[in-house]
């Protein structure tokens, strides 16, 4: 099993956000996360990931993908969620539509996992054949399928 997969839960896959900003977009993500056992302290999640100057839009891809991450003792073990907005949402530096939103929080004892995982993401929505996979995902396996064959290419 891949760390994407052990990582990555179907119940923090949203394939259909309803955030008109990328903002309300991390929120909606974080909240599925409020309970969740790999979560130390949620609001410290919360403050670090919605105050991280480390987030980044990729302009590179084709269909937008905004990642939020961060290094943080909030939380046991990578955690990863994913979101998908059918009509995208705009940002104040870009134009083009935010269409995937990725969150990634991890311990700071998994700093080279990290960089593995943020880095597959980033290459993975690069590919014009996966984002499409991604974009189109009927169900949270489908999208997970997507991304962990993406990533292995």
């Amino acid at each position: 099993m891949s760390l994407l997969s052990t990582s990555l839960h179907c119940t923090d896959i949203h394939l259909k956000l309803r955030a008109t900003d990328h903002r309300d977009a991390l929120e909606e993500l974080l909240s599925g996360l409020r309970s969740d056992n790999r979560v130390r302290d949620w609001e410290k999640l919360r403050t670090s990931l919605l105050s991280n100057s480390d987030n980044e839009i990729f302009k590179e891809c084709p269909g937008t993908l905004f990642l939020h991450h961060g290094r943080t003792e909030s939380v046991n073990t990578l955690v990863l969620a994913a979101g998908r907005s059918t009509i995208g949402f705009s940002s104040e530096s870009e134009e083009k539509k935010t269409r995937l939103i990725f969150l990634a929080a991890i311990p700071e004892a998994m700093n080279n996992e990290y960089l593995r995982i943020l880095g597959a993401i980033s290459r993975v929505c690069r590919e014009e054949e996966t984002l499409k996979l991604l974009l189109n995902a009927e169900s949270c396996d489908a999208f997970l399928l997507a991304l962990e064959k993406g990533c292995r290419q």
